[in-house]
């Protein structure tokens, strides 16, 4: 659930003001050496929880299409704002769909940097229904890709999509958000794999293609596992 009422420094670790501009590729890359794998749990536990909310809202569109998702990627805390210097930042998971169902998470990152000028803060809850091997083969690949740049893969907004786009489309994106960052919100973001929290979750160094194979496995993800069941 988005709560807009946590302190600040709760709802985006990654944000620091420096002379009034948002630096926050820099502090995504500290907050992440600073995490416990305590952490890693809560954002599955998140994610859990976004596919719960996921489910409520979109209805009938989501029956039909999440049965068909080669794998779901969820952020349940983008969070975009800034002054001067516009920024959006998340982390979330993938889960891909195995012959034994679900698998384990591999964690992800999120980040784009914009400009113009963009006052105050805004907070969404976004996931990627990802629909085809081609886009899941993408967000495999061990380098940071740009949603939309990269791949050629088509996007549709599930929210307001029609019925061809949504059939059409490599990746589908669901969003609740407060305040107007919504729609297509990781559309022009940089995604990466985020091997520390990958390696803090898992007690070992290992990347997102191995943890989908099933090579580890972490009990906490069962609650995942079964919000997507």
């Amino acid at each position: 659930m988005i709560d807009l009422s946590r302190p600040l420094s709760a709802r985006w670790r990654v944000l620091g003001p420096l002379a009034g501009i948002l630096t926050l590729a820099g502090c995504a890359s500290q907050g992440a050496n600073q995490r416990q794998v305590s952490d890693e749990q809560v954002l599955v536990e998140r994610a859990a929880h976004t596919i719960s909310v996921m489910r409520s809202s979109a209805g009938a569109k989501l029956v039909d299409l999440l049965p068909k998702a080669k794998a779901v990627v969820i952020f349940p805390d983008m969070i975009k704002g800034g002054i001067g210097l516009g920024a959006s930042h998340g982390d979330g998971v993938l889960v891909a769909r195995t012959a034994q169902g679900w698998s384990d998470p591999a964690f992800y990152s999120s980040t784009s940097i914009s400009l113009g000028i963009q006052i105050g803060m805004e907070e969404s809850a976004v996931v990627m229904l990802v629909m085809t091997d081609k886009a899941l083969q993408t967000l495999l690949q061990p380098s940071s890709f740009t949603l939309k740049a990269q791949g050629g893969l088509a996007l549709a907004d599930l929210n307001t999509a029609s019925q061809a786009e949504l059939s059409g489309a490599d990746v589908i994106v669901w969003s609740k958000s407060e305040g107007a960052f919504g729609g297509l919100a990781l559309a022009g973001s940089d995604i990466s794999q985020n091997t520390d929290d990958d390696r803090a979750y898992y007690g070992q160094k290992v990347m997102a293609a191995d943890i989908i194979a099933g090579k580890v496995h972490n009990p906490g993800a069962d609650v995942l596992k079964k919000a997507l069941a």
